[in-house]
């Protein structure tokens, strides 16, 4: 089993750590506590994505959409489709996830398979998400089939790969059964918003350490200022600004564990106009202060708060 250490590759997408060698499916899990970033930043990835809570609730972030998912049930993210996950409060939460890309399923493009059953679904990615409910019988199959994957991997056993296979193939046909059910939107609305968030977040990401102006980023879509900020928080349900000092502000977490780094060099290299907001920034969101953060991330391993962080 593969702990929480989400790899994002420049482009913000999600790289598939395989469970075996030659085995192309990755099985990890996500917790979240109070006192680490407690949440996965805007990311998308090349893989059918399962997660199944397993301890609290866990918001799934999607553009214009949130989904509370609570411990028992779970959630499909489609390929391709950017999401934010988070801890719903200050409790700990947690789920087990399931990364499949379609090939492992079928990697014959000219196949039947691929045609009938996989095709229609990564043309266009739809449904984004489909939240999967253990009171719903067919759903319910899905997150038993990713927890004796889970029981596979523990004990080892001789066909595993095969036994993994066969699994992954039923969690599909019963995916597939339940988008089948799902009426598609107009064709000019396909994945619009999702395709203009990925540009917002990926230009944020790469200049999050420069001077950044709303209108740098509504030109990145092609929009007005006012249409950028409305669209903005309409997808993510924050201001452009306030998600973008946030990202800051993690992005310091770790230039914090370089002792060699001054305070003030830190804020600068982030993006922070000075020491002081970024001091007052940071204990906005994390309820602590970066000296005192750095002070205790620097102790000995044993003494290291559990940090587990992704941006």
């Amino acid at each position: 089993m593969i702990a929480k250490n989400i790899v994002i590759s420049e482009d913000s997408q999600e790289f598939i750590k395989p469970i075996l060698p030659g085995l192309p499916i990755s099985v990890f899990y996500t917790s979240f506590q109070e006192n680490t970033y407690n949440c996965i930043n805007w990311h998308w990835h090349e893989a059918f994505q399962y997660c199944l809570i397993t301890e609290g609730t866990v918001d799934f972030l999607l553009p214009n959409t949130t989904h509370h998912v609570k411990e028992g049930d779970g959630i499909f993210i489609n390929i391709q489709q950017i999401h934010f996950s988070k801890g719903h409060s200050s409790s700990p939460s947690s789920y087990l996830c399931l990364d499949v890309p379609p090939s492992f399923i079928c990697s014959d493009e000219r196949s039947r398979i691929w045609q009938k059953y996989i095709k229609p679904v990564v043309r266009s990615p739809y449904p984004p998400a489909l939240l999967l409910s253990r009171r719903d019988p067919c759903q319910k199959e899905i997150l038993e089939s990713i927890r004796r994957i889970q029981a596979l991997l523990k004990d080892g056993e001789e066909f595993i790969e095969l036994d993994i296979l066969m699994l992954a193939a039923s969690i599909w046909k019963n995916t597939f059964r339940q988008i089948s059910q799902i009426s598609p939107p107009p064709p000019e609305e396909d994945n619009r918003d999702n395709d203009r968030l990925k540009i917002i977040m990926q230009y944020m990401l790469d200049h999050y350490s420069e001077k950044i102006t709303l209108e740098d980023i509504a030109n990145q879509i092609s929009v007005s200022s006012g249409e950028c900020c409305r669209f903005f928080k309409k997808a993510t349900g924050q201001s452009m600004f306030s998600y973008l000092k946030n990202l800051r502000v993690n992005k310091s977490m770790d230039l914090l564990k370089n002792p060699d780094m001054s305070l003030s060099e830190i804020a600068n290299a982030v993006g922070f106009c000075n020491q002081s907001y970024y001091t007052d920034c940071f204990r906005k969101s994390k309820n602590i202060t970066p000296k005192k953060y750095r002070e205790l991330t620097l102790r000995r391993p044993k003494d290291i708060l559990p940090l587990d962080m992704n941006s």
